[in-house]
């Protein structure tokens, strides 16, 4: 299979890949040089005035975060200073899941299932026939586990095209389980 470079549908996917690569990195920039005015208790300090507001930013952020492999987890812990946890934890869910949504559709447009395909088509053949027999145990697991990127492993599960609903579901309830024990642990905590 070989992938076209001079096709215009391949230079507007190059240019948005780029853009996007220009967006992470500016707002990388930004925070290195400004980290007093960019940080995340910034919502803190906003909740009392502009609570509305906050809860858009805050699932923004969520939502779209996905797109450039940064964790939740940073926006949870704080999250958990800011909301109650019921409502954190809603949250939560819903940032994640728009996120796991975006990036599935995202990695297929830029066009990674093929780079995968050419470039590791022994291993890709492997992983397949994994999540044909496993799929929603492998998503959960990895989902739950806190060291390693859920959206990986929705990239990995768009590029191999796993039904989109099967890796939703995974994520969800490895997401659901982590969000809760995370939430659940830190107010344990803050209330000692």
């Amino acid at each position: 299979m070989k992938i076209e470079l001079n096709n215009p549908n391949t230079r507007q996917k190059k240019t948005i890949f780029f853009i996007w690569i220009l967006v992470v990195i500016g707002g990388m920039m930004l925070y290195i040089i400004f980290p007093d005015k960019i940080n995340l208790l910034f919502l803190k300090n906003l909740v009392k005035d502009h609570y509305l507001a906050v809860l858009i930013i805050y699932f923004l952020l969520l939502s779209f975060r996905g797109l450039t492999m940064v964790p939740s987890t940073p926006l949870l812990l704080a999250g958990i200073i800011i909301f109650n946890p019921v409502e954190l934890f809603i949250l939560n869910m819903l940032g994640i899941m728009v996120s796991s949504t975006l990036v599935y559709y995202f990695s297929r447009y830029i066009g990674f299932d093929l780079y995968f395909e050419i470039r590791y088509e022994k291993y890709v053949k492997k992983i397949r026939n994994g999540f044909k027999d496993h799929g929603i145990p492998i998503i959960v697991a990895w989902s739950f586990f806190p060291l390693v990127p859920t959206d990986l492993i929705i990239y990995v599960g768009s590029t191999l095209r796993v039904n989109i609903f099967k890796c939703l579901l995974g994520v969800f309830v490895g997401e659901a389980i982590l969000n809760a024990s995370y939430i659940l642990s830190a107010r344990m905590i803050l209330q000692l």
